[in-house]
Formats: structure tokens, C-alpha cells, sequence
């Protein structure tokens, strides 16, 4: 390309380059090294339910209200480490109805002739927030249940979530940070709404005995009343409107997302604890056989065991018993499923060497490859 043809393209980009940025899905701001909004997309507009009007011209943290403003602004990292590029920059930005915006942010730094930064290009991703540990799984019934809760969670509805009371608080939870509500706006129902400012609105959880009355309240405007129950209630006298039931999936049905609940329960509660592939596969196992509660307080016992990572050794198993004989006599032959399955425990247990294996069972080595074969276990 000619100079000439050069200098015409930068004099067209100079002109029209808000033109090109209106014509982007994505949110787009341009802020100078002063931290003031020289530009801001109509996506951008939207997402952070302002105007240009009012963002133009001002610092940019009375738009974006970052939880994170000035220890952690993009712009500042990317000038104290000299970067060219900062991308999907984990932030929470909030608008001005009090919702917070969970972003990856991209920036751009823009230097002049000399190499100096005059100010930057933002992009901003939403990113979706912390699903907790129910809704964390990749089953297309997962996926399709936190699509359904996303949505619910964007509007004004009232919930009624139908399942175990902590899978229920725990998508509870989830739902509230869906709506992009702060944190210290959810709450436990306490019979009335007098203890509750009518403004800013946020969400109120009842659970057993106060479900009833909560389904029978007229809450503030705003404000999004979830009940949890271990059954359906009757919904013919309640006055929310409108209001929606989610029955939540049961442990079997959700078994291919079983591993990925239950680690993220573990990381929630001791971020940094490993939880081996053997304890797991028998953790998801009991799940599935004895429902959430019962796990939980293994789960429990486990951590306060072990230390940075948790093995079968640490598994309680008392609570297992009734729930694995249960399941070995749905099978049509249950004596012989016993063995097989202490076949592949004992095997497992001692990584597949076969003397090992023999020398814990009390049998020949020619007989352990028999009862192999009989059973069809194979490494």
C-alpha cells in the first residue's frame, strides 16, 4: 500500500471509527489514560443500563461502579505491567439499579507516535456467575436447568424450587446471582417484611413452615420471594404473581454430572482439597443410592480427616451398607455380584498385581484368574 493510500485509510479510521464500533455486538468503551469515557457503544449502553449521555465525559468508575475499582481496574494493570494486551480480565461492574455485571474484560492499551499510552479500547464479555455446586454439571439436563433458572432469574418472577433443602438453598443462592443482586440483598425469610427495606429490592428464601406464609405474603416491589420444599405445595391460595415451580433433578438422573457436584461442594467449602478418582466414583455411587443428605455428612467427616485431598481411606462407609445391599439384590444374581464387585474393589485397591490381589483374598493365583473370567473382569 502506497503512503498516500495509508495516510486517506488512517484519516477515514480517524473520522469513523465510532461508526465501526456502533456496528459491533459486542460492548465496547474507549477510556483515556485519565480514566474518562471518551466512547461508549450502544452494547455497552445496555449492558451497564446507561447512556452515552450520561457515561460520556466522566470517570469511568461512576459507570462501571467496579467492585474492584482502582485495586483492580484493567486499565491500571495494563499500564503497570507494560502489557499490549490484557484479555477476559475477570471483573464485576455494576448499574445503576444496584445489579452487578460479572465481565471477562479485554483491553487495549492505544499508544501514540512516541510509544506512550494516551488510553485504551474495553471490551467487556458478560460471564456467567457462580452456579454454585448443583448447577455446575454439562449433561444437556444440567445445561437445559441453568438455562431455564438464568432465564427465570432475569425476570420478576417468584420461585418455587421442589427438592433436598440443600440443593434447594444452594440453587437458591444460584438464582440470586444469576439476577446480578449484591450478595448482602439475600436473605432468610423471617415471617414478615417489616424487617426488610423496600429499597434496594433483593431476594428472601423460605424454607419448611414458613414457605406457607412467605407463598401467602405481598412482598415489596423488587422483591423475589423463593420458596424450598421437599415436596410440592399447593399453590391455590398463594398470592405471588407470577410464580413458577422447578423441580429439581434427582441424583440419578443427574449421574453423569455427579463428579462435577461434588467436587465443586468439596472446592466451596476447602478450595484447594483434591478429591482422588476412587473416592469419587464411590462418593457419586452413594449419591446416587442414598440421596444427598446422608453424602453430605460423609463429605464432611472426610474433609475434617484428610488433608489436601481425599481418598477412600477417609469415606465413611457405615451409612453405605443397606444402600449396597439394596443394589446388589436388584441384580439377578446377587451373591455372585457381591464377588465380582469385591473382585474389582480388591483389584483396584492393590493396582492390579495379581499376587497382591490373591494374597488379600486368601486365594491361589490360578483361582483369582478363574473367578476373572467367570465374572468377565478385565483390567
Amino acid at each position: 500500500m502506497s503512503v498516500d493510500a495509508s495516510t486517506e485509510l488512517a484519516a477515514v479510521l480517524a473520522a469513523r471509527w465510532p461508526e465501526v464500533f456502533d456496528r459491533l455486538a459486542e460492548a465496547v468503551i474507549v477510556i483515556d489514560r485519565q480514566h474518562t469515557i471518551r466512547y461508549i457503544n450502544q452494547p455497552a449502553c445496555h449492558l451497564l443500563a446507561t447512556t452515552a449521555l450520561e457515561a460520556v465525559g466522566g470517570p469511568c468508575r461512576h459507570t462501571t461502579r467496579g467492585v474492584d475499582c482502582g485495586p483492580a481496574c484493567p486499565l491500571t494493570y495494563a499500564l503497570e505491567c507494560q502489557l499490549d494486551i490484557v484479555e477476559n480480565f475477570s471483573a464485576v461492574y455494576e448499574r445503576d439499579d444496584g445489579r452487578q455485571v460479572p465481565l471477562k474484560v479485554t483491553v487495549i492499551p492505544l499508544r501514540d507516535a512516541a510509544g506512550e499510552v494516551t488510553g485504551s479500547v474495553e471490551i467487556l464479555r458478560p460471564r456467567e456467575a457462580d452456579p454454585g455446586f448443583f448447577l455446575v454439571g454439562s449433561s444437556p439436563l444440567a445445561l437445559a436447568l441453568r438455562a431455564r433458572l438464568n432465564d427465570l432469574a432475569g425476570g420478576d418472577s417468584h420461585l418455587v424450587l421442589v427438592g433436598e433443602a440443600l440443593c434447594c438453598a444452594d440453587v437458591a443462592e444460584a438464582v440470586h446471582r444469576f439476577s446480578g443482586l449484591a450478595p448482602n440483598l439475600f436473605r432468610r425469610w423471617e415471617a414478615g417484611w417489616e424487617h426488610e427495606r423496600p429499597w434496594p429490592p433483593g431476594t428472601v428464601v423460605a424454607e419448611g413452615e414458613m414457605a406457607a406464609v412467605a407463598l401467602a405474603s405481598t412482598p415489596p416491589p423488587g422483591w423475589r420471594v423463593v420458596v424450598t420444599a421437599s415436596e410440592a405445595p399447593t399453590l391455590d391460595e398463594a398470592r405471588l404473581r407470577p410464580l413458577h415451580m422447578v423441580r429439581l433433578p434427582s441424583p440419578a438422573q443427574l449421574r453423569e454430572d455427579l463428579p462435577l457436584m461434588l467436587t465443586a461442594w468439596v472446592e466451596r467449602r476447602a478450595p484447594g482439597t483434591r478429591v482422588m478418582p476412587a473416592a469419587l466414583d464411590r462418593v457419586a455411587r452413594m449419591t446416587v443410592d442414598l440421596g444427598w443428605a446422608p453424602v453430605w455428612e460423609v463429605l464432611r467427616l472426610a474433609l475434617a480427616a484428610a488433608g489436601d485431598r481425599i481418598d477412600e481411606c477417609h469415606l465413611s462407609l457405615d451409612c453405605y451398607g443397606g444402600a449396597m445391599v439394596d443394589e446388589l439384590l436388584r441384580e439377578t444374581k446377587p451373591l455372585a455380584a457381591l464377588e465380582g464387585r469385591l473382585l474389582r474393589e480388591v483389584l483396584d485397591r492393590c493396582g492390579w498385581r495379581m499376587n497382591a490381589a490373591a494374597g488379600r483374598l486368601g486365594i491361589s493365583r490360578v483361582t483369582l484368574w478363574r473367578k476373572l473370567k467367570e465374572h468377565g473382569i478385565e483390567k
